[in-house]
């Protein structure tokens, strides 16, 4: 099978939700005038979703899907629109165009290596869950240690039982929806165990479900190492207070949480990395610092809900179909850049052009200015610097661990901004 080369004006890297209404925008917009393809590795459109538990499509869709369902009737959508379909598709390698150039990807299908060249690209590729070796915990490679994905993929698509009794690690939303996972396949909670002294989700679900389920919550509780030389036997944990070791047997460790952005392709590529996020760096057009190169949802940041994923999706493709029907003409402007000061964990999108920050005083703009905490904190104080002048503070009554907070820069007070600084959102007085 021989190298073939084809042409395209939108290549759209990635078949979840993010990438699936991106190609219903597109299509919706411009129809067969577009040439657009979507290009997914798996078998398979829908990404995470198809092996998930209820609550999908609420702020895209407007009403509420299992994940199966909402992964579904996107994925159908975007079969019956003009969008080119290859799925068994795995993209290898990106090369951006210079200047007038057209970018270039490259890809391993069914039908050998195929390259494309593309006035546009939409990445599109999600995060991972950061595997046993990224949480640094001891002890050989057991049988029955899983993630959130393979839990799922085991329990939904191929119908198994993991184990018997089950320790969660992790207090994210997608540790809850782990637990509903094991009671539907018959397992039992035995702990789900947080590092951090407060859950990473909202206070009431955690007390629901440990109360309905019958498990406790242990927090500020550290994995000291994984029992067992072939199986999980159990999980020796640690009381960070109180320095207390005690041990929790089960034979199945689900490790929830702690997502990471998953963005190999623009490594060695002229496409700037956001180091506290490993992902693209974009402005408030989704455009990275490569121009006609787009990036959007998972990609950008770790986990967040699929629903603003997609609309996240959906608003790129409205910013390249602007291109499209502009002439492709991209124009140049200065910009307000953003880092983050941890506990922050990131800013997202990390840089703003000048001209949209003067819409920015009077209309609004900026309700696409996201952050997120490591950890959840309580009445915290967040403040927005620029050099040494406070152009923004504001209390909130609680913040959730990794869970997206959108920054208001519309109250920003922007005449003190100086545009040789970054604009640094910190916590006033953090304590850790």
């Amino acid at each position: 099978m021989g190298e073939q080369s084809k042409d395209l004006d939108v290549a759209i890297i990635g078949g979840g939700p993010t990438g699936l209404s991106a190609c219903l925008e597109i299509s919706r917009r411009l129809g067969s005038e577009c040439k657009a393809a979507i290009f997914e590795n798996d078998s398979e459109l829908g990404g995470i979703p198809r092996t998930c538990n209820i609550f999908f499509g609420m702020r895209d869709l407007r009403r509420l899907y299992t994940g199966a369902t909402y992964a579904d009737r996107l994925s159908q959508s975007v079969r019956n629109s003009s969008v080119a379909i290859h799925t068994d598709s795995t993209v290898l390698k990106i090369v951006p165009g210079n200047g007038t150039e057209r970018h270039t990807i490259e890809v391993l299908s069914p039908s050998g290596i195929e390259v494309y060249h593309c006035r546009y690209i939409l990445l599109a590729t999600g995060c991972y869950e950061a595997p046993r070796a990224m949480r640094v915990i001891p002890g050989p490679r057991q049988s029955g240690v899983f993630t959130t994905g393979s839990l799922q993929e085991i329990v939904h698509v191929c119908g198994e039982k993991p184990g018997t009794r089950a320790v969660i690690l992790g207090s994210e939303h997608v540790a809850f929806s782990c637990a509903i996972t094991l009671k539907k396949a018959g397992v039992s909670i035995v702990a789900l165990v947080e590092e951090e002294t407060l859950v990473n989700t909202y206070s009431w679900i955690a007390k629901a479900m440990s109360a309905v389920y019958r498990f406790p919550i242990y927090t500020g509780t550290s994995v000291e190492s994984i029992i067992g030389t072939n199986k999980v036997e159990g999980v020796e944990l640690l009381n960070n207070r109180t320095k207390r070791r005690f041990t929790v047997p089960c034979d199945t460790v689900i490790m929830t949480g702690k997502f990471r952005s998953y963005s190999p392709l623009i490594d060695n590529t002229a496409i700037a990395m956001d180091v506290s996020t490993a992902g693209p760096m974009i402005d408030s057009g989704f455009m990275t610092s490569v121009p006609g190169i787009f990036a959007a949802g998972n990609v950008l940041r770790g986990a967040d809900m699929h629903d603003l994923c997609a609309i996240e999706g959906r608003e790129a493709a409205q910013r390249i179909i602007q291109l499209i029907k502009g002439g492709d003409e991209i124009t140049t402007d200065e910009y307000a850049h953003f880092s983050a000061e941890f506990p922050v964990r990131h800013i997202v999108p990390q840089k703003i052009g000048v001209r949209a920050l003067d819409n920015a005083k009077g209309n609004g703009y900026g309700t696409g200015v996201t952050l997120q905490l490591a950890y959840t904190i309580p009445n915290p104080t967040l403040e927005a610097w620029s050099g040494n002048e406070l152009i923004w503070s504001r209390t909130f009554s609680r913040v959730i661990g990794n869970n997206r907070v959108v920054l208001p820069v519309h109250a920003f007070k922007w005449d003190r901004m100086d545009l040789n600084h970054d604009i640094v959102v910190k916590l006033k007085n953090p304590t850790s």
